[in-house]
């Protein structure tokens, strides 16, 4: 009776990907990604949508933040904690602590347990957060408890889209936007993507930030393929989010990405090697 060298086997889950090709458009750790994709067999090519800019040279961070103080509306939403951190850090006094004395005057709602925490963190009134953790069940929430008449304010970070806040109605909202996104500075790799994308030669695409979908999508509209990259996306080429906030651009054009539960890096990368089947090229 022959016996194997178990080191020899190759297990069959080991590069679940092999075969595939995936494209991936983050600015921020996409080698990380790369990496880990590669690792699991398939071969990504790199499309950056977004750049952020760093928040200590975003001039427009300190207008917004002077312009929520002079409007001090009774109802401030928090989408994230990370945003949070990001915008009182690079505050200076005093309008630091006159941000601080506004947050603790008025009413915020949070997006989620993290938003919360921070809340917390800085001193700040406890706040209630939405269950489901997006912008529109926080808006929800907010109208649910019942929330002023007049201005809103509003710490975006990502994407918060339009039909979320429509429930606000006529209200003027005041945003704070720490690590605002733009397009990124080289968008030739993206007009190749979307043109990758069109004629099916990758066999996923990875968002891990909600700003880069709607940028991919701005593109193509500047293109005049919006519609065809839908219909690849919706059909041939797997759209694949972080979580479930990066997803909402996707879902709002009537697409179902594929997502974990957990919005962890490592665990897309695994819900792609599960649910994925590769195709022979």
């Amino acid at each position: 009776m022959s016996t194997s060298n178990a080191a020899n086997v190759t297990e069959p889950n080991e590069r679940p990907l092999e075969g595939m090709r995936v494209a991936v458009t983050a600015a921020r750790r996409a080698d990380d990604q790369i990496a880990a994709l590669e690792r699991a067999g398939a071969s990504a090519v790199h499309a950056p949508t977004m750049r952020i800019v760093p928040v200590e040279d975003d001039t427009a961070l300190i207008d917004e933040t002077r312009a929520l103080l002079e409007a001090a509306p009774p109802t401030f939403f928090v989408t994230t904690g990370q945003g949070i951190n990001s915008w009182l850090e690079i505050l200076e006094e005093p309008l630091k602590q006159q941000v601080l004395d506004y947050l603790a005057s008025t009413q915020i709602i949070c997006r989620g347990a993290k938003g919360r925490g921070t809340v917390r963190k800085w001193g700040l009134p406890d706040a209630p957060s939405s269950e489901k953790e997006t912008s529109t069940s926080m808006v929800e929430l907010a109208l649910e408890l019942g929330i002023a008449d007049g201005p809103v304010g509003l710490q975006r970070h990502g994407y918060v889209p339009e039909k979320a806040l429509a429930p606000l109605g006529e209200r003027e909202i005041f945003v704070v936007a720490p690590y605002r996104w733009e397009l990124a500075e080289d968008l030739a790799p993206v007009r190749d993507l979307i043109t990758s994308i069109i004629s099916r030669e990758v066999d996923a695409v990875t968002f891990t930030a909600a700003p880069a979908v709607v940028a991919l999508f701005d593109v193509a509209d500047e293109l005049g393929v919006r519609e065809q990259l839908r219909e690849a996306f919706a059909s041939d080429v797997c759209p694949v989010a972080v979580g479930h906030v990066t997803a909402e651009p996707l879902e709002d054009e009537g697409l179902k990405p594929l997502y974990p539960e957990r919005e962890r890096l490592g665990a897309m990368v695994k819900l792609m090697g599960e649910k994925l089947s590769p195709r022979a090229r």
